[in-house]
């Protein structure tokens, strides 16, 4: 089974916004699509006339940036919402300086619009209170606000009624378990479960296997989970694990 390589997500974290009139186009056969954003493993484009594609579904192109700059694309598509496709690119991703270069000209044409038309997210280090802050600026920030776990505080991943997972590490869109002893699932595999945290609260989760390596399963979640929850999660690893992480 191949593996996707993310590096726990921390490289997704660097990405672009564009203004409709800076926005690149991605090149699919003859058609072209405007890409609202991208990152060195993901983006977002604008779905032209007809039928979209389908989450799970492999979709190859060229991006090709306002300034010149070009490079292939092979991505699966993550989901189909508001009129937009979120293409994950877990095979090569787009290269740092490309994305650095197109963030230049960002800054230089559009200072004034900086805010609108650049955001950085750098991954928290939790449990800094200041990081919990930050993240709640922006959907984007929202996306990377990553609580971790010790052993002795994991929430449980009970999937379709069989035995549970502990939790790793969780965002409102992601999250990651353990499966030391358990068969790995495949790649773009749907996921359905209840996540259990220790202090009460349980949700439905829905989720598409984007790695399964070590022991572990790291799933992109279709519906959020609740950020309030993911803050009452850091303040009580806060207040009951003082020295974590380590």
């Amino acid at each position: 089974m191949p593996t996707i390589l993310i590096d726990q997500e921390r490289r997704e974290s660097y990405r672009l916004q564009f203004s409709s009139a800076k926005r690149p186009q991605f090149l699919i056969n003859d058609n072209r699509h405007a890409v609202v954003d991208c990152s060195a493993h993901g983006v977002r484009y604008t779905v032209s006339p007809g039928t979209p594609p389908a989450p799970g579904e492999h979709i190859k192109g060229l991006l090709c940036f306002c300034h010149g700059a070009q490079t292939p694309v092979l991505g699966v598509v993550m989901r189909v919402e508001g009129g937009e496709i979120v293409l994950h690119i877990p095979y090569r991703e787009i290269p740092s300086a490309i994305l650095r270069s197109e963030e230049r000209h960002l800054l230089k044409t559009s200072a004034e619009n900086l805010v609108k038309t650049i955001t950085r997210v750098t991954t928290p280090s939790l449990p800094d209170s200041s990081a919990a802050t930050q993240t709640t600026e922006g959907e984007e920030r929202r996306e990377f606000h990553r609580v971790y776990y010790p052993i002795t505080a994991c929430p449980s991943l009970f999937l379709e009624g069989k035995k549970a997972f502990l939790i790793v590490d969780i965002s409102v869109r992601g999250l990651r378990y353990a499966a030391p002893k358990a068969p790995a699932p495949h790649l773009y595999h749907l996921i359905k479960g209840i996540l259990h945290f220790q202090r009460g609260p349980q949700v439905n989760i829905e989720g598409t296997v984007i790695r399964a390596q070590h022991d572990e399963v790291a799933l992109y979640l279709h519906q959020e989970i609740p950020l309030n929850i993911l803050l009452t999660e850091q303040r009580q690893l806060h207040k009951n694990y003082p020295m974590w992480p380590p």
